[in-house]
């Protein structure tokens, strides 16, 4: 009788430890990874979606559908030792489309522009919550 109930005793302090260890690995989640499509036409821009989680890995698929060469720049392409910027630029050719993946680690709004040259054809904020 003392054995089994020491028995018993053993089991249930080890399942006490063990449990939780197991339970840990499934608990966390996969990071979001998500498609914003980005269409630049001569007189406008569109964002679909405009927003994103913090954390999350976004590709940018970047589509120039105007007559003109278009340079789309979003957030702070500058980036170096103690910077807290994210962002990028790139030119489109007419009927051109690039992807861009980008990992977002801050939260705020980056500032999108769409220009032909150095005018701004369309503005716009992406936000990161």
């Amino acid at each position: 009788m003392r054995r089994a109930l020491l028995l018993g005793a053993v089991c249930g302090v080890s399942l006490a430890f063990v449990a939780p260890a197991l339970a840990a690995s499934r608990t966390t989640n996969e990071p979001a990874i998500f498609t914003v499509r980005v269409t630049l036409t001569d007189t406008s821009i569109r964002l679909s979606p405009n927003h994103a989680a913090r954390g999350s890995t976004v590709t940018f698929v970047l589509t120039n559908r105007g007559r003109k060469t278009h340079i789309f720049t979003i957030g702070d392409a500058r980036r170096g030792p103690g910077f807290a910027q994210q962002g990028f630029v790139r030119t489109l050719r007419p009927n051109q489309q690039l992807t861009i993946v980008m990992y977002l680690d801050l939260r705020g709004i980056l500032r999108y522009a769409n220009r032909v040259g150095s005018r701004p054809v369309a503005v716009g904020a992406f936000r990161i919550t």
